[in-house]
């Protein structure tokens, strides 16, 4: 495969030694850990640790473990960039896990339930009977004939291009216009044109593809137990034993019914199209309306012409015009009827009698809802177009008015209801504002005045905008005319919530109840007088894999009773909220809200199909589960895999050398503890020894996903856990899940049209896998999109090679200071290649213990980012940091003339290595063995422990910090003045000497007005206006900026109130400064002599107007003051 195809805008690599040497290592590597079998994991036995010797709480405890997964992907293609960045998340929790002392299991399965793959190999299957075995007849014509489904697919593209639309052809033939063929679609995958044939058999993409995504994610660098890996289907007989377990399992605990329920639905494919099975529309739902049946009183004249012309319909007949509404408690208010006049309807016989007027699509709709004679036919009599629909008259069902007029609508959308809109101007703004405005302008619009209704009926009474919702929003947003949408939409949104949650009715046979009860009784009683119908349709345009534009049908199918079994939602719920004392953990507020809205519209799902891949349903084997529905709870097969079998396809016996027939709903369920009580040929350790394996990994820790499986997978996962586990044994419950955001590339969607794509493979073929998943976790955490930059994984790879090169050269052959033996002396009198090598032993000096204590405090810092699943902060302190620590301990001791210590160095290298050992292994595991000569890898090592910070020591290093920074702005802003020709207090270009000032003790102004502050601070707030009363007025002008910093430093609680008021420093000054005076003649040009000159408080003023006096008389503790003066 051609793993840079659609990548041509991506960033070209060239002199590529430096990742060549990486990436021999990191290649190095990987067969190492996978000869060593580092992550392969293992519960603890039950023959030293029999089950009755220790609860599961009591092994956890005993035994730290974690268990991570991700969502197993769809292998209908190779991983992307976009997939890299969640595996990268899972991988570094796993990372972090052994870091911190846990035995830690990631597997990793893979899916392939459900229509998408079926549907392209028929394809291909159709194509090669077209176009011949390698497609040697098709030509450039053939793409340019449009088709109905072609055009329906391209007109609803999908983000994800895995999911095989959206593509750019492969080759020179494919590149200016979209795939139309599936053999195109598999040419800008990168496969070969005469491999593809091989694609037409469904059963090949379960052989292809999964060892790819095997060999990329060990390309990555990923620590999976492969042992446990598996694809679904019934390809693997274990598997689909495990699934129909489930499918039983759920029945018996009445959560799959039986019945007709509204689903999306691909007529084509014959069967329903869930998210999965989708070219386009994923999330979208089937909304159910009520269709009022405005049987027409009086035609129009055009339209009673049309009409009698028809010999189908009988002049006898009733027809009736079918607006959906969702607010039928309004129903009593309507004064109109809506029409588009650009829209061509439909009359489509309903009866011999009785005909229904909609447009096609809803006729569409409809055919698969029982409503027509015939299943799935629109039985259409005739097309009438809007326009001469205008003027004639409906009888309106409930309304007050009775008899209405249809009148024009401009903004009917012809993809949303039946193309029909009742108006009730009393509680709808929209229609307020139009009817307003055809009345106003009758003529403009070619109608009669009298057509539009403006006698408005009272309907629903609410506290905050009286029994007229509709005009009172109106004047309320100022909504002049149709044309204002914005508003509109806003004064929409506002009525409908506040009449539903606040308004109760004051016109009808309910008036006084509120709107929530009135609505479901108003609708009944319509259902019951046979005034209207239900009619329902997808709440969005959804594309079939086939290409097929669905619908909404009314069928008998096996359900989920999602959202619908109320107890089992409210427990699910409670568990997400963490009610029941688990501690479920979101990582994040946004996750937790984002998953409650979907417990919150979220009413049942259909858990079978017809067409594809994937489980007979135990009970109908003419009906397959639905391929997200077999994918809800497989973390527990996880678990016993490796028992089970030993490839992925369950061809070849596991550990256990257990068939597939052994495995009993009885058996599944002792293993995942469900019953105590198990009769079985298996033998009895083995079924224990099973057991233990899921009674320990169990619960899951952490899901990790991307954030567009949150409107269902990861909701079902929490559902289905609930079901099998939350009642017997809830402790296995899972634990959390953590999402993270799209990818983004370079700064842009990844799109192979666009050529700014990248495959995990190209990405590890251009930077190595290290620089990868070191740019993945700059990328970003948490819920928003993150951004991988090329240019960052770039210098990375400079990076990693050159600290490898610098550790090698200071670790393998160090020049050791001995006893009196000089830096400075061995550097100009030896031939050593850097000067970094020549290193002391000994006691440490003030900088080797500074640097410690950097380390130290980044170490910790790195930790907590990563145990908080912060990469993005870990790889700063862990590596960036990290670096920047040492380079200031390298200049600072190469300054001293005394170079480095050696254990210093060591230190760094060791901890460097642990610190990125998650983010970049290969890199961490060759400098652990091969430089530090560690006898076994860094994969299992735990994070340092690195004692806490020294105060004292950190506020040196903050002071160093600060103090040379100021020092060099002080000599940039002169220098900069100097090159411009300004006035400047010395020149730069020449020898110079710094005179630095520090103060002893703290100007009186300050003690006097510190202790007011002292005196006048509740522990709470510091009362500005007061203390102002009490400042001097000579004093004013400096004494209120320093007395709102200590106010700000005070309330903001960031440091205790004694370190604010008493600010003594925690070290000696001017020693440090005395320390630092090498450093900033290395750093400062021409820079002879360092002087401190040390002042006490306001002495430090002097005379008036003296050399000595304007410089010292801004120092102060904690903040010297330099002076740079030239030397003649």
């Amino acid at each position: 495969m051609d793993a840079n195809v659609g990548s041509h805008s991506t960033m070209k690599i060239e002199n590529t030694e430096k990742r060549d040497a990486l990436h021999s290592v990191e290649k190095k590597y990987q067969k190492i850990w996978e000869e060593e079998r580092v992550f392969e994991a293992d519960a603890p036995s039950c023959t030293e640790h029999p089950p009755e010797s220790l609860t599961p709480d009591e092994l956890a405890l005993k035994f730290p473990k974690f268990f991570g997964t991700m969502a197993y992907p769809y292998v209908n293609g190779t991983p992307h960039l976009g997939h890299a960045f969640t595996v990268s998340k899972i991988d570094f929790a796993a990372r972090v896990a052994r870091a911190l002392g846990k035995n830690t299991l990631y597997p990793q399965g893979y899916h392939a339930t459900g229509m998408p793959i079926k549907a392209c190999s028929d394809k291909l299957v159709n194509e090669i009977a077209m176009f011949g075995k390698n497609f040697e007849g098709w030509t450039e014509s053939d793409n340019l004939e449009d088709t109905a489904s072609t055009s329906a697919v391209q007109a609803y593209p999908k983000e994800d291009i895995t999911k095989f639309t959206n593509m750019k052809k492969g080759k020179a033939a494919l590149k200016s216009s979209k795939a139309k063929y599936q053999f195109q679609v598999m040419l800008s995958l990168g496969i070969p044109r005469e491999e593809i044939h091989k694609f037409a058999d469904a059963k090949y993409w379960l052989d292809f593809f999964p060892q790819l995504w095997r060999q990329h994610l060990t390309d990555f660098g990923c620590g999976i137990d492969w042992r446990r890996s598996f694809i679904t289907t019934d390809v693997n007989g274990y598997y689909d034993s495990f699934v129909r377990w489930q499918m039983r399992r759920l029945r018996d605990l009445g959560k799959i019914r039986f019945g007709k329920r509204y689903t999306v639905y691909s007529p084509k494919d014959g069967q329903p199209c869930l998210d999965h099975d989708r070219a386009s529309g994923e999330g979208v739902l089937a909304q159910e309306y009520i269709a009022l049946k405005c049987k027409v009183v009086k035609w129009s004249g055009k339209a009673q012409e049309a009409i009698e012309s028809n010999k189908d319909i009988p002049a006898t007949a009733n027809i009736f015009m079918t607006p959906a509404t969702l607010r039928p408690e309004t129903m009593y208010g309507q004064t109109n009827l809506f029409v588009s006049p650009s829209i061509t309807y439909g009359i489509f016989k309903v009866s011999e009698t009785d005909f229904y007027l909609a447009t096609d699509r809803a006729a569409r709709n409809m055919a698969f809802q029982g409503i027509f004679p015939e299943w799935g036919i629109v039985p259409k009599v005739m097309d009438i177009k809007g326009s001469d629909l205008i003027g004639s008259m409906v009888r309106a069902p409930l309304s007050v008015h009775t008899d209405i007029y249809i009148i024009p609508m401009d903004t009917i959308k012809e993809t949303k209801g039946t193309g029909l809109v009742t108006s009730v101007p009393s509680d709808s703004p929209d229609d307020y504002a139009i009817t307003i405005e055809l009345h106003k302008k009758a003529t403009f619009y070619r109608i009669e005045q009298d057509w539009v209704c403006v006698d408005i009926l009272p309907i629903i009474d609410t506290p905050e905008y009286g029994n007229t919702i509709a005009p009172t929003l109106v004047k309320k947003f100022k909504i002049n005319s149709p044309k204002d949408e914005r508003q509109l939409l806003e004064a929409k949104e506002l009525a409908y919530k506040t009449g539903f949650y606040h308004g109760k009715m004051v016109h009808g046979p309910f008036t006084g109840k509120t709107v929530q009860e009135a609505k479901t009784l108003i609708r009944q009683q319509l259902l019951d007088s046979k005034e209207a119908f239900s009619y329902c349709e997808p709440d969005g345009s959804v594309i079939s894999r086939s290409g097929d534009e669905c619908v909404a049908a009314f069928l008998d199918q096996w359900f989920l009773t999602y959202g619908v079994d109320q107890e089992w939602r409210d427990g699910t719920v409670g568990h997400l909220r963490g009610d029941d004392g688990l501690g479920f953990n979101c990582f994040a507020t946004v996750t937790r809200h984002s998953l409650e809205q979907t417990f919150g519209w979220l009413v049942e799902w259909s858990v079978t199909r017809q067409y594809g891949l994937g489980t007979d349903l135990p009970w109908d084997s003419s009906q397959m589960v639905e391929g997200l529905s077999d994918s809800t709870i497989y973390m527990a097969y996880y678990t016993v895999a490796h028992f089970l079998h030993s490839d992925i396809y369950g061809k070849t016996p596991g550990l256990a050398n257990i068939a597939v027939s052994q495995m009993t709903d009885n058996v599944w369920e002792y293993v995942f503890a469900l019953t105590d009580n198990v009769k079985s040929d298996i033998n009895k350790a083995t079924l224990d020894a099973m057991r233990r394996e899921f009674t320990y990994w169990y619960p899951l820790d952490v899901r990790i996903s991307g954030k567009d499986l949150i409107n269902n997978h990861l909701v079902f996962f929490l559902y289905i856990h609930q079901a099998i586990w939350g009642e017997k044994q809830e402790r296995y419950l899972p634990k959390g899940i953590r999402i993270n955001g799209h990818l983004l590339l370079n700064g842009d969607k990844m799109s192979k049209s666009t050529g700014n794509f990248l495959t995990l493979s190209s990405a590890i073929q251009k930077f190595g896998a290290d620089a990868t998943r070191i740019s993945l976790a700059d990328g970003g955490d948490g819920i928003d999109d993150a951004n991988f930059e090329e240019s960052t994984a770039n210098s990375t790879i400079l990076k990693l090679f050159e600290l490898r090169r610098w550790i090698e050269a200071v670790l393998i052959s160090p020049r050791l200071l001995k006893a009196g033996e000089d830096f400075a002396n061995v550097r100009a009198t030896e031939k050593v290649d850097i000067a970094d090598v020549i290193q002391r032993e000994g006691e440490m000096t003030f900088w080797d213990k500074l640097f410690m204590n950097d380390l130290n405090t980044l170490i910790g810092l790195a930790v907590q980012a990563y145990e908080s699943t912060n990469y993005k902060s870990a790889l700063k302190y862990g590596f960036y940091d990290f670096t920047s620590a040492r380079d200031s301990y390298r200049n600072a001791t190469t300054s001293a003339s005394i170079g480095m210590h050696h254990e210093c160095v060591r230190h760094f290298v060791e901890s460097q290595a642990l610190m990125i050992g998650v983010i970049a292994p290969h890199w961490a595991d060759f400098v652990w063995r091969e430089v530090l000569k560690n006898p076994s890898t860094i994969q299992l090592q735990p994070f340092p422990r690195a004692p806490g910070p020294n105060h004292e020591l950190h506020a040196i290093s903050d002071y160093v910090k600060t103090t040379s920074n100021r020092i060099l702005a002080t000599y940039a802003s002169q220098q900069k003045r100097f090159a411009k020709g300004k006035g400047v207090l010395f020149d730069p270009t020449k020898d110079k000497i710094l005179r630095i000032f520090v103060a002893k003790t703290w100007p009186a102004w300050q003690e006097k007005y510190v202790e007011l502050v002292q005196n006048m601070f509740d522990g709470i707030t510091l009362d500005i206006k007061s203390v102002t009363k009490k400042v001097e007025k000579a004093d004013m002008k400096k004494a209120m900026p320093f007395i709102q910093d200590i106010k700000r430093k005070l309330e903001a609680g960031l440091v205790s109130r004694e370190s604010v008021l008493n600010r003594a420093l925690l070290f000696d000054e001017a020693a440090t400064l005395e320390e630092m005076a090498p450093l900033l003649k290395s750093i400062v040009p021409k820079l002879l002599e360092v002087t401190i000159i040390v002042v006490d408080g306001d002495a430090a003023a002097g005379k008036p107007g003296g050399e000595l006096s304007q410089a010292a008389s801004s120092a102060e503790p904690g903040s010297p003051s330099p002076e740079f003066i030239n030397v003649e």
